[in-house]
């Protein structure tokens, strides 16, 4: 079902919480700051506790919702996914750091005062609920259904469905999604319990799709202290377009969230990291585009023969970009 793809089955992804990090650490370039951030401002209790830490830590609450332990890391993963919805380089990572700033100060000046940490907590825990969802562009299902236009691909000797094949790649919630340098949002996901089936999209803001792509034996290939990448026989990343120009918009994001799909999408770099992305980045991935437009004398199945060329791209797009 489409509903199921667009939302899914809950699912734990790992996440942070930046309370220090400001825009003069990594100007402008939210997800960088999301990547380098601690779990949570109260950082497990461990003393010594400042008067604001303490009061989170020990602030008895009226009702079970009070609980401002339970809160800090709520403000947290809203705080992260924002981060990293808005991009680098955008107006709206900008806005986000800078109201971000400002309700830290408001939450300094609470102090040890329980009652006035909710208050101004939960308030910024609703904002920025808010704006996650605004920031996650609409994957509709009428858009979705008429760009796959029921197309079917050669899948060795079966004959899959690619709407279906999405699906599977896809029935998580929330889908992970960044705001790209061009202005497009690159969403994907994985099938539960089996991360090596992958399905990304690439949409305008507003919903309407741009790409499809499905992936299979790329994720966690090339784990810490492996320093060769052999792919296995099925692994592979098919792009499906309705025009062709879309790829050279999008091609050099793709290539990097393959590497940080091969690395496990939890890699600093520029950082720590930066080897190994520069090594992932640098390997031959095995896609192929096929052009959905394609006459073929079979109807609706894709084959080789709809294959279009990839365009030459930059490799200006980072790995340590996508997080999940």
């Amino acid at each position: 079902m489409i509903r199921q793809f667009i939302f899914g089955t809950a699912a734990c992804v790992a996440i942070t919480f930046s309370w220090s990090a400001s825009a003069a650490d990594t100007p402008f370039n939210c997800p960088a700051i999301a990547a380098q951030t601690p779990e949570s401002y109260a950082r497990g209790c461990n003393p010594p506790l400042t008067p604001l830490q303490d009061a989170i830590c020990n602030y008895k609450p009226r009702v079970w919702l009070d609980n401002l332990l339970l809160l800090d890391s709520t403000v947290g993963g809203h705080y992260v996914r924002a981060l990293r919805a808005v991009g680098a380089g955008t107006a709206q990572c900008k806005d986000l750091l800078e109201s971000h700033k400002a309700y830290e100060k408001e939450l300094q000046g609470c102090g040890s005062n329980g009652d006035c940490v909710l208050k101004v907590m939960g308030n910024w825990a609703r904002t920025l609920a808010h704006l996650e969802d605004r920031l996650r562009p609409p994957l509709d299902e009428a858009a979705l259904k008429k760009f796959a236009g029921g197309m079917k691909f050669l899948d060795g000797q079966q004959t899959i469905s690619l709407l279906k094949r999405l699906e599977q790649g896809m029935d998580l919630y929330p889908l992970p999604q960044m705001a790209l340098p061009n202005g497009n949002v690159l969403v994907w996901g994985f099938q539960p319990h089996n991360a090596q089936v992958q399905s990304l999209a690439v949409v305008h803001r507003q919903g309407a799709v741009q790409l499809l792509g499905i992936v299979d034996g790329l994720y966690l290939a090339l784990p810490s202290g492996k320093t060769r990448w052999e792919p296995g026989k099925d692994a592979r990343i098919a792009l499906f377009v309705r025009d062709p120009a879309v790829l050279t918009q999008n091609l050099s994001a793709i290539r990097a969230w393959a590497a940080a799909s091969i690395l496990g999408f939890n890699q600093d770099c520029p950082g720590k990291d930066q080897t190994r992305c520069q090594t992932a980045a640098k390997l031959s991935l095995p896609i192929q585009a096929y052009n959905l437009n394609c006459r073929t004398a079979n109807g609706k199945i894709i084959n080789q023969h709809c294959a279009v060329p990839l365009p030459q791209v930059p490799d200006n797009v980072s790995p340590g970009l996508f997080w999940q």
